[in-house]
């Protein structure tokens, strides 16, 4: 316990450090006026849980909170309810960090909140052992930092004690929420409409975040959603500046803040003229004004319930990690001679790409590869949820990391399947996955190949590709040698294989060796055989050397035809001109 005390109070004075706490984070709603003019909602539907008699697991929601009651329930009250639907053995309870907020609520609503101390004194007379605090701050930023420090001063009440990540801590939680708010915003998105969320900003050095999300919405080729702030930069003026660049039509203003709250209502879509609604429409744009917080949003909700599904795993001080008899038969994954494609040599961009995974019970049904700059992201799309974390490395490495910040990969869920983001050092290179089962409860070691003969031949930067052009090949016959890649291991083509060379597109004539090949698919297009002295011949086209071909054969030899996936490499070093 004296090591979690330590551990909680080094994690407060490095992020003081880090982000320079010298004063209060402003809050992010404004005290409530003494007397409202506009409706709030209806309190009594709001459930503050702050039941007793909850048992020895708890798991405490921290949130700034807002008075609006309306907003409070579908938000707030919303990512509470997929905690409890996501833990069922655990108890969610609810603590506000506003006193404003609580004492505004209580007076007016008759409603109790309690403080975060207060939920503390709560959990400890109620004979809590574990302690889960999920906060829903947007960022570490102060008001998370209090957090941290507050709980450090209760730590020796409770046998164990976790906190979990704000929503923005790993670049994975930056693409699954920049997925979440476009998703969410889709029905606007007619290339003459401009979507801008307002953020709240801070003066902490966290308020990094809000450039990292232009930039991670930016890289999506999503150049016509914005991101400003009320507090910080980028500012109003900067947002403003940047749709009229956009030649735009209309604007929509959405909050980028956990509750559609005061500063949603007011600071956004209120009707004086210094607000967003006000100042867009006075630069000429239709504006609409979407009063929804992104705890509204399901795949928000999912992203804290896998924070707070990482703090809970870094309660357990075992480590659990598959052994042989729990683990099925491993399937090979690349092949040999594999060489390296780094990002240095793809144009940025996101790409469609087929990954190879070692394991039938890992399936990456879908897979979009971000290329921007030195760095390739993964969003892998599983072929179902049963996944609560990868990390990139092996299962006893992933088990005895300590835990922290951003080191374990959280899924956002879309459509009943887990979606990660997952780092990639290179394509045609096997590259350790360990996945955290939640059935299970134990890590796997995964092998993963993303194979570059998936992209399209326009994915690759000048040069990195191997074509008829870069060789300076002129029209006619050429022989080269081919190897086949992938199926049985029994099959296999002629070599050297013909190619003809006709206005820089080559075509290469592949013979089998054997005549049940009745079609071949490349590049998504069907070639017939064209069998010949007993042999299934081909004509394909051949978009580069010295690369992997993914093709498609379909064999007839078994009792009923079955495709099969290969590869064919040409070698332009044993590339000549012959006549045939």
């Amino acid at each position: 316990m004296k090591r979690l005390i330590a551990c909680l109070l080094t994690v407060a004075v490095l992020c003081a450090a880090a982000t320079g706490c010298v004063k209060k984070e402003t809050p992010t709603e404004q005290p409530p006026e003494e007397v409202e003019n506009y409706a709030t909602g209806d309190a009594s539907l709001d459930d503050p849980r702050n039941q007793d008699g909850i048992g020895a697991d708890e798991l405490l929601v921290v949130s700034f909170g807002t008075s609006f009651n309306d907003s409070r329930r579908e938000t707030i009250g919303a990512i509470e309810n997929a905690l409890a639907e996501a833990f069922p053995d655990w108890s969610v309870r609810r603590a506000f960090t506003s006193q404003i907020i609580i004492d505004h609520v209580k007076s007016r609503d008759g409603k109790t909140i309690d403080n975060v101390g207060e939920a503390l004194d709560r959990a400890v007379a109620n004979g809590v052992k574990r302690l889960v605090v999920q906060p829903t701050h947007l960022m570490d930023g102060f008001e998370y930092n209090d957090l941290v420090d507050e709980l450090a001063r209760y730590a020796d009440s409770f046998d164990h004690v976790a906190v979990g990540e704000p929503l923005l801590t790993s670049d994975g939680d930056f693409h699954a929420v920049a997925a979440a708010i476009a998703d969410a915003t889709k029905q606007y998105d007619d290339g003459e409409t401009a979507i801008v969320f307002m953020g709240h900003g801070t003066e902490a050095a966290s308020n990094g975040v809000y450039e990292k999300m232009q930039s991670v919405l930016d890289a999506k080729g999503l150049a016509h959603y914005y991101i400003g702030t009320v507090e910080a930069e980028p500012s109003l003026d900067d947002v403003l500046a940047a749709v009229k660049a956009g030649g735009y039509r209309r604007v929509v203003l959405r909050p980028l803040m956990v509750v559609a709250g005061d500063h949603a209502n007011n600071d956004m879509a209120g009707e004086d003229e210094d607000s967003w609604k006000s100042a867009f429409e006075a630069a000429g744009y239709e504006v609409a004004c979407v009063l929804e917080g992104l705890g509204g949003v399901e795949a928000i909700r999912q992203l804290y319930a896998a924070h707070a599904r990482a703090a809970m795993i870094s309660l357990n001080e075992t480590s659990r990690v598959a052994d042989a008899a729990q683990t099925t038969e491993r399937q090979s994954v690349g092949s040999e001679g594999m060489t390296p494609v780094f990002a240095a040599a793809l144009r940025d961009g996101v790409y469609n790409i087929k990954v190879d995974s070692s394991s039938s019970m890992f399936k990456v049904a879908d897979c979009e590869l971000t290329v921007g700059g030195d760095a390739m992201i993964a969003k892998l799309i599983m072929s179902s949820d049963s996944y609560g974390y990868l990390y990139p490395g092996t299962a006893e490495q992933a088990a005895d990391e300590p835990f922290k910040e951003g080191a374990y990969l959280a899924p956002a869920i879309e459509n009943g399947v887990g979606t990660f983001v997952f780092p990639v050092a290179a394509l045609d290179q096997e590259t350790s996955c360990a996945a955290w089962s939640r059935s299970k409860e134990l890590w796997y070691d995964r092998t993963l190949v993303f194979r570059s003969d998936s992209l399209p031949l326009d994915a690759f930067a000048d040069g990195a590709v191997t074509t008829a052009g870069v060789l300076g090949l002129a029209d006619g016959p050429y022989v080269c040698d081919v190897t086949l890649g992938g199926g049985s291991g029994k099959a296999s083509v002629h070599s050297p294989a013909f190619l003809t060379v006709r206005d820089g597109a080559v075509t290469a004539r592949i013979t089998w060796s054997s005549a049940n090949y009745d079609y071949m698919i490349v590049d998504g297009d069907r070639y017939d055989a064209e069998t010949v002295d007993g042999y299934s011949t081909f004509t394909i086209p051949v978009a580069a050397f010295d690369r992997p071909l993914a093709v498609v054969a379909d064999t007839t030899a078994m009792s009923r035809p079955h495709e099969i996936d290969y590869t064919l490499t040409f070698d332009s070093a044993t590339l000549k001109s012959e006549q045939w």
